[in-house]
Order: structure tokens, then sequence, then C-alpha cells
């Protein structure tokens, strides 16, 4: 039975910070005009209007308008020493008849990098903020809403040192400290999962490849949780790689050494040994693969990217062990939709400011998507052996533009580990995708429809649980100006959570019609 929950002051708070963002937006845009436009404020607003805002069976779900407020701004600045590039902001949502809670919730993500001593001291950066699920099986909505959803900010420091001594022999030693917070969107949400610190640190010496190369690596990674009992994963590894140059575009290497690991009550002392190759034919294809036996067993990575006149691919492969979702992710910053668009378009626009005003313009007039569809971030306090595979497309002709992904995902907790709590563990199966078709109908209106679908399967303990969500969207957008455009459409939302351990299958359905309007400054 649905609870009527007691009327409050969040959505006054937020209507006077979405009328405050207005105003600072308004004078970060004219100081804008006045310095550098690598600095771009930007402001969305929206109303939704949902028959089921909790995301509850047909029984008990409730209708409501959510307001949504994006203040956010938009950076790109390079300078000799300071490159800081990035898209984030603050989201206000609000739920006019209070059926879920208000929040106020963080988006984006910033790079940055900077050179303290010429080719030899530098410092990168880099702050996040995305969302996922609070419990990974329950229906959630990538739309405006705090039902279900945890906020998930990480913030990386990394000073590193990188120098080259002669035209082939270089080396390097970098520190990586990632710190992962969580919190619930809605304080009446069960508590987000536990914090972490990640701590990855690596010292390399390279001589390249001329016809014969060596490089030595050790590596020293640390992952702990918030509430403390030490170290979920500790790794500490030494390896050798001799490799050999066989065309200029074509280097293949053999590797070896030996790793120490930690966890869960388990210590594991192993040989490794493996093969690289690298394979960069153009500036339009790049193909790397590594794999190695490790205590786990066997460990890969592989990455393709090929660019075509008008469309690109982007392929990866992993298996590797990791204690922490956020170090393990198919896309990374360079296999977003935007670099990916501004890769085809690089071919007809060769100079970087150029593209990435196509860019901009093509995202805005189109309702582009910010991200490919991935795996959901389940965080699971273990050392887990996790398997990933990811296909991203890219395509932009004259009228007409398609971006497609499709990825799986299988995470288990590492053999002989020691149990841990139900509450804090959970290991899963996923695999799903999404497909966006884009087309202008005029030159300035444009028509999208999105299909999005995922599957979860846990496994081990809640083997049997499952949970299946989709989605679909119809919309239309219209350039008002060079900067702004106004958009309005409809989407439907269902899922299913099948609950074997509680005997139990729920279904949820969700209609919602929505209009917003975008403003880059």
């Amino acid at each position: 039975m649905a609870t009527t929950r007691p009327e409050r002051r969040g959505t006054a708070r937020f209507v006077r910070a979405g009328a405050s963002g207005v105003v600072l937006l308004s004078i970060g845009a004219a100081a804008n005009a006045a310095t550098s436009p690598a600095v771009q404020p930007s402001l969305s607003v929206s109303a939704v209007a949902t028959d089921n805002s909790e995301l509850t069976t047909a029984d008990q779900r409730r209708a409501d308008v959510i307001g949504d407020v994006d203040a956010g701004i938009i950076l790109r600045s390079a300078g000799p020493r300071v490159t800081l590039t990035g898209d984030a902001g603050l989201e206000f949502i609000g739920y006019a008849r209070h059926t879920n809670g208000d929040a106020v919730l963080p988006r984006g993500n910033i790079d940055l990098n900077t050179t303290l001593v010429e080719r030899m001291l530098f410092f990168d950066g880099n702050l996040s903020a995305t969302r996922t699920r609070n419990d990974p099986l329950a229906a959630q909505s990538d739309t405006a809403s705090t039902a279900n959803t945890v906020s998930t900010l990480n913030l990386r420091a990394s000073p590193y040192f990188m120098h080259e001594f002669t035209p082939t022999l270089s080396a390097s030693a970098r520190s990586d400290t990632t710190v992962t917070r969580n919190k619930s969107a809605d304080s009446g949400d069960a508590p987000a999962p536990a914090g972490s610190t990640s701590q990855h640190d690596a010292v390399s010496i390279v001589r390249k490849p001329t016809p014969f190369g060596l490089s030595i690596d050790a590596l020293h990674d640390d992952t702990t949780y918030q509430h403390g009992g030490g170290s979920v994963l500790r790794t500490d590894s030494l390896q050798a790689t001799v490799d050999t140059s066989l065309e200029n575009d074509f280097v293949v290497g053999l590797v070896g050494g030996h790793e120490h690991a930690v966890y869960t009550g388990v210590v594991q002392n192993d040989t490794t040994y493996g093969a690289s190759l690298q394979w960069h034919p153009s500036s339009r294809t790049s193909f790397d693969a590594d794999a190695e036996h490790h205590y786990f067993g066997t460990g890969w990575n592989m990455h393709l990217r090929d660019r075509m006149p008008l469309s690109m691919i982007d392929l990866t492969f992993t298996r590797t062990v990791a204690a922490s979702p956020s170090l393990v992710t198919i896309n990374g910053s360079d296999s977003n939709p935007a670099t990916l668009l501004g890769a085809i378009l690089s071919a007809r626009m060769p100079d970087a400011a150029s593209t990435d005003s196509a860019v901009d313009a093509a995202t805005q007039a189109n309702t582009l998507p910010s991200s490919f569809s991935t795996p959901l971030q389940i965080t699971s306090e273990s050392a887990q052996l996790t398997t990933r595979g990811g296909l991203n497309l890219a395509y932009n002709g004259i009228r007409n533009s398609v971006y497609a992904s499709v990825w799986y995902e299988k995470a288990d907790t590492l053999p002989g580990a020691m149990a841990a709590p139900l509450a804090t563990t959970f290991d899963s199966r996923q695999w799903g995708g999404s497909l966006g078709l884009y087309h202008r109908l005029m030159p300035d209106v444009s028509a999208a429809a999105q299909l999005e679908w995922s599957q979860i399967d846990a496994l081990g303990a809640r083997s049997g649980d499952s949970s299946r969500q989709a989605s679909g969207m119809l919309s239309l957008t219209r350039q008002l100006g060079p900067r702004t455009s106004l958009s309005c459409g409809l989407r439907h939302f269902s899922s299913r959570v099948v609950l074997n351990s509680a005997s139990t299958t729920t279904d949820v359905r969700e209609n919602q019609a929505f209009a917003g309007l975008r403003v880059q400054y």
C-alpha cells in the first residue's frame, strides 16, 4: 500500500535554487562573453508529467509533475601548462505533489591536466558524478527522478613523473588516488552503499622497440571501504615486457613477471606471463590487445577503434580483478558519443576549435545522447573477477544520425574468498544495449526515437533473482536560436523484478510526457 508523505518545503527550496541558478548563469554568461569562450554556462529547464512517480506496481502508483532545473558549465580551456575540459552541473529535482523526495544531484565530468615542470612533473585530476540504483534489482528511471537512485561522486588525484632521457629511453612514476562517495537521492530509500578509496601506483622504464624494446613495470593496487576492516584487495606485481616492431605500425611483445595478491583472508603468489599486440595502421584505425596468465586465471584487454568518413566503431573487451566498480569501465573518457562524433568531424574540420563547435551544434540541434548505455555500476565490497564487453557505434550523416551500443558484464567473487555478508556483496551477470535514431525534419526541427534495454541476473547466494528493464522515447526538438532549443516528447518505461528468494514477481509501468528548454551561453 502506498504511504502518503508529509508535505515538505523541498519544492520551495528547489524553486529558489533554480531561480538562483538562472541569475548566476546570466552573470556567468555576461562574464564569459567579455573574456573567453572556453567557459560556457548552460541552463536546462523541463517539466515531466508521470503516472507513476514512485515506480511502484499498478495498484499503488501515483501521478505527479516533476520539475527539473539543470545548471551546468562546459569547459574547454587549453593553455601551455593547464588544460581543463568537461561538462558538469547541478540538477534540481522537485515533485509538485511530494510523492518523492526533492533533491539536488551533481552530474557530469571534469578533467584537469597540468604541467608542473616542463617534460618532467605533471598532475592530472578528475571529478565525476554519476547515478546508479540503490537496489540493483529494483526499477529505476533514467530521467529526472529520485526513486531508487544513488548519487555517486568520484574524485581522482594523479601526480606523476614522466621524462624522455633519449628519443628511445623514458621513465615514469605515477600515483592515482580515487575516492568514491555514495548518497541516496531520497531520504526514504535504504542507506547508500559504502564509499571506497583506491590507490594505484606504477613505476615504469621503457625502451622503445628499434627494432627491439624492453619495459619494466612495478605496480601496486589497494582498495578499502569507508567502514574499515582493512584492504578488500591488495596486489603487487613486477613485470618485464620484450617487444619488437615488425613494421612501423605493428608491435608484438612477450610479458613475464611475478605478482602477490591478498583478499579476504586469501594470499596468492603466482608467476605472470603473456603477450601483447599493437596495430596502428593509420590515424583512423587502432587495435591494442594483451592476454596474461594471473593468479585468477587469464586476464585480457582488447580495444579496437575504426573511423570511416561518416561513422565510427569502438569495441572493447576486458577481463580483470577489481574491488571497486568505478575502476572497471567499458567506456573511457575517449569513448563517449561527443568524442566519437568529434573524431568523425575532425576529418572534415582539422581545426580543434571548429570541431568542438560543430559537435556542440549537432548535439544541441538533434538532442544527441551524452553517453552510451553501459552496465549498471554495482558496489560489492569484495574482490571480484569481472568480464566485460562493449560495442559502440556512431553514424553522422547530413540529415540522419545513429548511435547504438551493446554490452555484457559478469562479476563473480574470487574463488576461495571468505564468505561476506549478503548486505555488502552482490555477484551478477548483466547485458543490454541502446539504439537512437535522429532525423532532421527541417533546418531547425529534428525528431528522435530511442530504445534502451537491460537485464540483471543475480549470481551466488541470490541466484534466481533477476531484473529486466526497457524504455522507449519519441521526441521533437526545435532550435529557437544558435544556442537555444525547445524539446518535447513521450516516454514509456517497463520493469519486471523476479525474486525467487521471496517468491515474488513485480511489474512496473510508467508513462511520461515532457517538455523542456535548454540554453547554452
